[in-house]
């Protein structure tokens, strides 16, 4: 599958832990293409770089929102609709959104450890709204670790 010109993969895996966590509950709900939200977690015991990957139903991400930045406390997640390069350039007190809204989230499993190093740091510099990322395959009779594959897109910044 052609990506479209303002999209670049950064990274194509399957999900990792997704038997290990609420993905079961939303298992029939997903499709390819849905995205899943990404938040660091800078203080898991396993991993210094994991990157924990959320799921929120279509139905309850806003249509018009491209690029955005995720907050989470755990099951809530606050989606940003940011402009992405003025956002960026502008002083942290002076930086600016268009849109926010609280939304709820599953946890679904993880960016592999073996994979998450080079985004885990892009994250933590501050790049969130730079990437997405992007189920691509469901095989729902798979070992649980191989039955989401997913794709880590890096965004045009226009």
């Amino acid at each position: 599958m052609l990506l479209k010109k303002n999209k670049a993969e950064f990274l194509n895996c399957n999900l990792a832990g997704f038997g290990h966590t609420e993905g079961y509950l939303v298992l029939d709900e997903m499709r390819p293409g849905d995205k899943l939200l990404m938040v660091r977690e800078d203080e898991n015991k396993h991993d210094n770089d994991a990157i924990a990957l959320f799921y929120v139903p279509k139905h309850k991400l806003p249509e018009d929102v491209q690029t955005h930045f995720i907050y989470s406390d755990g099951k809530k997640c606050l989606i940003i609709e940011v402009d992405v390069e003025a956002y960026l350039a502008a002083p942290s007190k002076q930086r600016k959104t268009k849109k926010e809204q609280v939304v709820e989230a599953l946890h679904v499993g993880y960016i592999p450890a073996n994979s998450n190093h080079q985004l885990s740091t892009m994250l933590d510099m501050g790049y969130a709204a730079v990437y997405e990322c992007v189920i691509t395959y469901i095989d729902k009779e798979a070992h649980p670790n191989q039955q989401v594959q997913i794709r880590v897109n890096v965004l045009e910044n226009k």
